[in-house]
């Protein structure tokens, strides 16, 4: 039976999506750093190559189960309409290692030698920890998702606890063999990172773009809870994993809201897809006008971002 396209599906699975967005976020990347700092052309190459590694994840594990770009759009949408998203800061290493992470973790679903893999894993998160303490807190989902996969043993369980303290230990020596342990005492008493419900350093730019990526999302998921029979038991496996990280990381933002800009990025990692599902696999009238009151937010959002500063 035919089914007429709307224009949600002609954007959605148009091969000129990415490019065409690539396109613009250059435009706006441009335009943020009309001063050439060197900060923000770092923080476009950690976009570019993040953006590429969930080109990667999407190809590789067929997250949306057409042909579409729509994942890798809205990464590259969301952090580049954002400008304090845009100067190199640790959340460009936070979501490169969590992107890492996740390529490890969905190749070793049901895997009877994940060692390895589990030790790459655990590497990245005690990596990070190092230079964001709370993201310590990132081991538990990802030992429970090991278990969720199907591929958590005693020996990965020992090479992921190997992995995470590495980091450390290398750290420590160098500091140990270079007599530089005041360093150590200093980052070990340094609980600044945190201090709970610092709510005053939230502005409403990032506000702004938490209500936009909610008003998304919420819908999405409810697709997803509804229609997820329609995808394979692997890839609703996945999705499913990321719904719980999205909670885990929300109650984390409530907690320590002074790491928006670190947490927001690993939100809008899990959000993309789900967002993807939802406009990509939906062809309705509601669907349909939904699409253009998102790309007109995403629009005003870009706007209010860009006049704010001027």
């Amino acid at each position: 039976m035919y089914t007429k396209k709307r224009l949600q599906n002609i954007v959605t699975t148009s091969s000129l999506l990415l490019p065409a967005a690539t396109v613009i976020c250059a435009l706006l990347w441009f335009f943020y750093n009309s001063k050439g700092e060197l900060s923000q052309w770092i923080g476009l190459a950690c976009c570019a190559i993040c953006t590429a590694l969930v080109v990667e994840l999407n190809n590789t594990h067929v997250l949306i189960r057409i042909r579409t770009r729509m994942v890798s759009t809205l990464f590259l949408l969301i952090w580049s309409c954002n400008g304090y998203l845009h100067p190199f800061q640790h959340g460009h290493v936070l979501i490169l290692c969590m992107l890492i992470c996740y390529h490890a973790l969905f190749s070793v679903q049901q895997g009877v030698k994940s060692t390895g893999v589990t030790f790459l894993i655990f590497l990245s998160l005690g990596f990070t920890s190092l230079l964001i303490q709370p993201m310590c807190i990132l081991i538990l989902p990802f030992f429970l998702a090991l278990n969720y996969f199907r591929s958590l043993s005693f020996r990965s369980f020992l090479a992921g606890i190997l992995g995470f303290i590495l980091p450390a230990w290398l750290v420590f020596s160098c500091c140990f063999l270079t007599d530089n342990m005041p360093l150590v005492s200093a980052y070990a008493s340094d609980t600044s990172q945190w201090v709970p419900f610092q709510y005053t350093t939230v502005d409403w730019h990032q506000i702004a773009a938490m209500a936009l990526l909610l008003v998304l999302l919420v819908p999405s998921i409810l697709h997803f809870l509804q229609n997820n029979y329609q995808d394979k038991i692997r890839v609703r496996m996945l999705y499913y994993f990321m719904l719980w990280m999205q909670i885990y990381l929300f109650v984390g933002l409530c907690i320590l809201p002074h790491l928006f800009n670190e947490l927001f990025l690993l939100i809008v990692l899990n959000s993309c897809p789900l967002i993807a599902h939802f406009f990509t696999l939906t062809n309705h009238k509601f669907s349909n006008i939904f699409f253009m009151v998102a790309c007109v937010l995403v629009l005003l959002l870009t706007g209010y971002n860009l006049w704010m500063p001027l």
